[in-house]
């Protein structure tokens, strides 16, 4: 079970709207209602596996909300910054680690909610799968051992 601080200020289905109008699409039901309940935050414990991936297991520095007062944290500004570095791919940035790398919600398989993860560092990142919907994803977050 994962706690969230610092989290942002309530938001309304009508803030959710104007994100899925963002990607043209719909939220996963987990993930709208992570959204509604913390609009994001700092998870304790912070710790993730990402197969495959360097640097693995990484932490989940924040997660992103709606309106937070950081820009870095926002969530439509990480859609925006998503969406200019990877023309073409539906993705909905939702959490980044210590190192600027980025949890997205892959959209772009039919809105499967699916969690991958992009190192950015690499010259040419590519999805490395997390966890098959957002509920598991929250499923494996763990203290670092």
């Amino acid at each position: 079970m994962i706690t969230i601080s610092d989290q942002g200020t309530k938001i309304k289905e009508g803030h959710i709207t104007k994100v899925e109008g963002a990607i043209d699409g719909v939220l996963p039901p987990t993930y709208k209602n992570f959204l509604l309940a913390t609009n994001g935050g700092i998870p304790t414990p912070d710790t993730v596996d990402i197969h495959g991936a360097p640097g693995s297991p990484t932490d989940i520095q924040v997660f992103f909300g709606i309106g937070r007062e950081v820009q870095s944290s926002d969530l439509i500004w990480n859609i925006k910054l998503i969406s200019n570095r990877f023309p073409g791919m539906r993705l909905l940035p939702i959490a980044c680690d210590s190192g600027g790398n980025v949890f997205c919600l892959d959209i772009f398989k039919e809105f499967s909610g699916g969690v991958v993860y992009f190192d950015l560092s690499a010259s040419n990142p590519s999805p490395y799968e997390v966890a098959p919907s957002f509920e598991v994803f929250l499923e494996k977050i763990r203290v670092w051992s």
